[in-house]
């Protein structure tokens, strides 16, 4: 298990061979019972993930996750923060009950998945703002659980709780909860589209995590398809 379910907030629930516990109350990505090996200070390519994206990281980060669809990067000390890429995610159904289904009528494209995080009752959302990763036009918003949201899922443990993303496999699901902050950098990619998060499940570290991972998230170049 890579975090246990009373501890920072819940965002990733896999149902496949990288499910983990971990968040508050649902499973964080994990990449076995072991932690994985530090990455060493320098440019490194992605193996698995499409489209491929190279990076430079600092001394102090892992890669957990390398997954077709979802990659993770994560300092080696700190699981409660780190860097999740999204590959053709879609919008993830807001319907009472959670349920792992894609949200009806929502486009996959950038434009269409901003517009929709932004009209969602349960978020503040900062207004968008304009960014570039890999020299392409990106949208950057900032994401918490709005002040007076108190509807859960039955795996959140009560707290305050907003379905956000699923990949198409319906493997992969992503939720806000509790007081977990997030930068979404959103963009159209030639194979569909790509998110980059910025992610600090409890909220605290989340100024550092903008120190220390804006650097990486700069640094993204991503293949041509």
């Amino acid at each position: 298990m890579n975090r246990g379910l009373a501890t920072a907030a819940v965002a990733l629930l896999l149902v496949s061979p990288l499910a983990g516990c971990g968040g508050r109350a649902g499973n964080k990505a994990t990449a076995g019972p072991t932690a994985p090996p530090a990455l060493s200070a320098g440019q490194h390519t992605s193996t698995v993930f499409q489209p491929a994206v190279t990076f430079t990281v600092p001394d102090g980060w892992t890669n957990p996750v390398d997954d077709a669809s979802y990659f993770q990067l994560v300092p080696s000390l700190d699981s409660n923060n780190g860097i999740h890429l999204f590959h053709n995610w879609q919008a993830l159904s807001q319907a009472v009950d959670c349920p792992y289904s894609p949200e009806p009528g929502v486009g996959a494209g950038a434009l269409s998945l901003v517009t929709w995080i932004r009209s969602l009752k349960g978020l503040s959302v900062t207004h968008p703002v304009m960014a570039s990763i890999g020299g392409l036009p990106a949208t950057s918003i900032d994401i918490t659980i709005a002040p007076n949201w108190t509807q859960s899922c039955s795996f959140a443990n009560g707290l305050p709780t907003v379905p956000l993303l699923i990949d198409q496999s319906h493997r992969l699901h992503w939720v806000v909860a509790g007081s977990e902050t997030l930068r979404l950098y959103v963009l159209d990619v030639p194979s569909g589209t790509l998110i980059v998060n910025l992610d600090s499940f409890d909220g605290v570290g989340f100024p550092n995590l903008l120190t220390a991972g804006s650097p990486i998230v700069k640094s993204l170049t991503i293949a041509p398809q």
